[in-house]
């Protein structure tokens, strides 16, 4: 897969107050393009997401919209790459935001990331 860093509009949902270590947090809402080719034709469905991540984190300081966005398509792109195509689209999208999620835990634990298929 080839996602973009455009698919992940970030916005602020809670403003950095600039107290303590860290603070703020911003969410993207993408709905990302897949396609499956088989024997059978192709296949295209979209998933929704929602992204969040602090603005600014004590080990990995601040984090802007485009850190956000960039940090968003490497770990969805990741994970896209080891998806199993086959599954029924719907499970297909909950599965990806699930493994997404856990792709941010494990890439950069520190940051706080949290990744939902509404």
């Amino acid at each position: 897969m080839d996602f973009d860093p455009s698919d992940f509009p970030f916005v602020t949902i809670v403003k950095d107050d600039g107290r303590g270590s860290a603070g703020g947090w911003q969410q993207a809402k993408a709905n990302l393009k897949f396609t499956h080719r088989s024997s059978r034709g192709t296949t295209e469905w979209y998933c929704a997401i929602t992204i969040k991540m602090p603005i600014r984190t004590e080990f990995m300081g601040k984090i802007d919209p485009i850190r956000a966005a960039n940090l968003s398509e490497e770990i969805t792109e990741a994970v896209a790459n080891v998806m199993d195509y086959n599954l029924p689209p719907g499970i297909f999208c909950k599965d990806f935001a699930g493994k997404a999620k856990v792709a941010f835990k494990s890439t950069y634990p520190l940051l706080g990331a949290s990744v939902t298929n509404p």
